[in-house]
């Protein structure tokens, strides 16, 4: 949902490396794929090399996700970094963005990382409900991830703030009240990982004993989809809903307990943007019996129509019938136009209150 050009990103997982906690929902070396190693010089150098042959055209960022980086000893953070600064030194790679947790950024570890070509910090916040974050095992409070946001953005960075909507404890109002927050609190991108139950965590106990049951994936999509329009109309980008969707992550694999997992769940949650954004429109038309014509900009056809037409037939087992969905060139990206006899409405993810809760985001 954005027109921005995305730089490649060049990834290197390091599970749970540097993190003294083990967090409730937490496995690593699941959602990496990988088991815990740092990756050393030669891999570092021939990965980097691999990825920009492959697109040599593109903006190029290395990133270390996965753990604490932050936290990894000082010595072991400048091998790590100053393997890349060759790169840097070239200007084959625009910067470094590191994963961390919000109480490991002071300002000397800042410094570290600012004289090393680190430009984006990304900052695992997950809830602003201080009662989440004790249920969750974080170790932290909301008040440390939101002086941790503004520290590093004072400090020259960009930062970024990840959120997981639907941890014990957690509600669709406090989720979306943590989107406006972090914002506030100087996010320049959000990262929204709605929770899924993974095998081997202590979600997984909580889940198994019948002590907690995660929100499913219509709840998880709907309370998604209400953050992601918190950020779309304060301009914000998230640039990532759900984690990575690979062989080893899912239901049938046994690894997906429960909660809000989907192969293509970005999909899901902005189709139920325009799926909400129709009903609403709607509702101001004079014939609603009638067939409805609906236009959108071409990149976004797939998304207004849903992920296996799954908005065609929701809006049809609401009684409302689209007999034409076509593509507008001269739309914009979030546009729609509803035509139903007479009658033409245009609406807007970005300047249409879909969600009344969002109206002040």
């Amino acid at each position: 949902m954005t027109t921005a050009a995305h730089p490649l990103i060049i990834p290197f997982f390091i599970p749970h490396a540097g993190c003294p906690y083990t967090c409730s929902f937490c496995n690593q070396r699941i959602i990496t794929g990988v088991s815990f190693s740092l990756p050393d010089k030669k891999q570092i150098t021939e990965t980097i090399e691999l990825w920009l042959q492959r697109s040599p055209a593109r903006p190029a960022e290395v990133a270390f996700f996965g753990g604490s980086f932050s936290l990894l000893p000082a010595v072991i953070q400048r091998q790590l970094l100053a393997t890349v600064e060759p790169f840097l030194t070239t200007g084959r790679i625009a910067g470094i963005r590191i994963s961390t947790r919000p109480d490991a950024l002071d300002q000397d570890e800042l410094a570290l990382l600012a004289t090393h070509g680190v430009r984006t910090i990304e900052i695992g916040v997950q809830s602003l409900d201080d009662q989440v974050l004790l249920l969750a095992g974080r170790g932290h409070t909301a008040n440390d991830s939101l002086q941790a946001l503004r520290r590093v953005a004072d400090a020259g960075f960009t930062v970024g703030a990840q959120l997981l909507p639907g941890l014990p404890g957690e509600t669709p109002e406090t989720a979306v009240q943590g989107v406006k927050e972090v914002i506030a609190g100087g996010a320049a991108f959000i990262r929204i990982y709605p929770v899924v139950v993974l095998e081997g965590t202590r979600l997984a106990k909580l889940y198994l004993s019948g002590l907690y049951t995660p929100p499913d994936l219509a709840t998880g999509v709907l309370t998604a989809a209400r953050m992601l329009h918190v950020a779309l109309r304060t301009g914000v980008p998230v640039i990532r809903i759900g984690l990575q969707g690979d062989d080893g992550l899912s239901h049938k694999s046994g690894v997906v307990l429960a909660g809000c997992w989907h192969p293509a769940l970005g999909q899901l949650v902005r189709g139920q943007l325009y799926h909400d954004l129709v009903i609403k429109l709607v509702a101001n038309m004079s014939e609603l019996d009638a067939p409805l014509q609906l236009f959108c900009a071409p990149r976004n056809l797939s998304e207004v129509q849903g992920h296996g037409k799954y908005n065609l037939k929701r809006w049809q087992q609401a009684g409302l019938t689209v007999n034409k969905l076509e593509a507008d060139a001269q739309l914009g990206e979030q546009q729609i136009i509803l035509k139903q006899l007479q009658n033409k409405v245009m609406g807007s993810l970005i300047t249409d209150c879909i969600y009344e809760e969002n109206f002040n985001a």
